[in-house]
């Protein structure tokens, strides 16, 4: 187990990714005031999108022990997984459209991760 510890990591910081992005989406567009075509400043600074910049920083810090541990040629095809995570959450929790061809996309990106991760690991040791 101790083996794959910067793949927990990576997973780990990926969730985190997912989760924080959602949250800051939600919160944006759960503000009343809030533009669809500008970006308005002051930035509404709601509970949603201050605990999303909180749980996507964890995120971070976690990538940064992942990245101290490993050669990022090996562990960025693995953060991948949350282009694939965040097509998931959009569609089926945020009920955004997903055509035939972004579909294809995330299973071209799903098939590309698991080939890059089934790279021999001593490789990828720093």
């Amino acid at each position: 187990m101790s083996g794959y510890k910067t793949e927990l990591l990576v997973i780990g910081s990926v969730l985190m990714a997912a989760v924080g992005q959602t949250l800051i989406k939600l919160g944006l567009t759960a503000h009343v005031a809030f533009s669809r075509t500008v970006l308005e400043w002051p930035l509404p600074l709601t509970t949603g999108v201050l605990i999303g910049l909180c749980v996507y920083g964890l995120g971070t810090v976690m990538w940064f022990a992942a990245v101290a541990q490993r050669n990022i040629s090996y562990l960025y095809p693995l953060a991948g997984i949350n282009y694939v995570l965040m097509g998931f959450i959009g569609h089926f929790l945020l009920h955004e459209g997903m055509g035939p061809l972004r579909w294809c996309g995330i299973f071209v990106m799903t098939s590309g991760i698991v080939l890059l991760s089934k790279t021999n690991t001593k490789e990828s040791e720093c």
